[in-house]
């Protein structure tokens, strides 16, 4: 890999996304790598209409191709998609027996450009929950970062 110094003309072209309010949660450093390469691919699912009857994105990946591209073994692959499945981020699917899980992904809210996101839908294999008795509690995403929105003066020559 050669590298290059970034500077005013520089355009990010081969890079990851990872949704800034994920790194306040209490994730491992491979899961979070972990999402951010499944968040690549359903990019490219949702563009190749890879999608459940309710709209939902999936993403198929094979357990031993995300080890391959993390430099890490199966074993630890498999404990980390179960650590984003505990924080609610993945859902795994499995049609049939012996394919590969269809992988569900969950972005925090404000991650859309547009509102048009399905807002009060449940996700796959989910069924709609009518007992609730009203509005769920609100997210208090926007409250944390605003907490954790501090101004720091940039001296010549700094960076972060």
């Amino acid at each position: 890999m050669k590298l290059v110094r970034y500077g005013r003309e520089g355009a990010l072209t081969n890079y990851l996304p990872l949704p800034r309010p994920l790194l306040e949660l209490d994730l491992s450093g491979t899961a979070l790598l972990l999402y951010a390469l499944l968040l690549d691919r359903a990019t490219l699912s949702q563009k190749n209409g890879w999608w459940s009857e309710e709209g939902w994105v999936y993403v198929r990946y094979p357990i031993a191709r995300l080890a391959s591209a993390l430099g890490r073994g199966t074993t630890v692959v498999k404990k980390r998609l179960r650590e984003l499945e505990q924080a609610g981020l993945i859902r795994r699917v499995t049609p049939r027996r012996g394919e590969a899980s269809q992988i569900f992904l969950s972005l925090p809210e404000d991650t859309f450009l547009t509102g048009s996101g399905p807002k009060n839908r449940p996700g796959p294999g989910r069924k709609p929950d009518h007992d609730q008795g009203g509005k769920a509690s609100p997210n208090n995403l926007r409250e944390q970062q605003n907490l954790n929105n501090h101004s720091y003066q940039y001296r010549e020559g700094e960076s972060l």
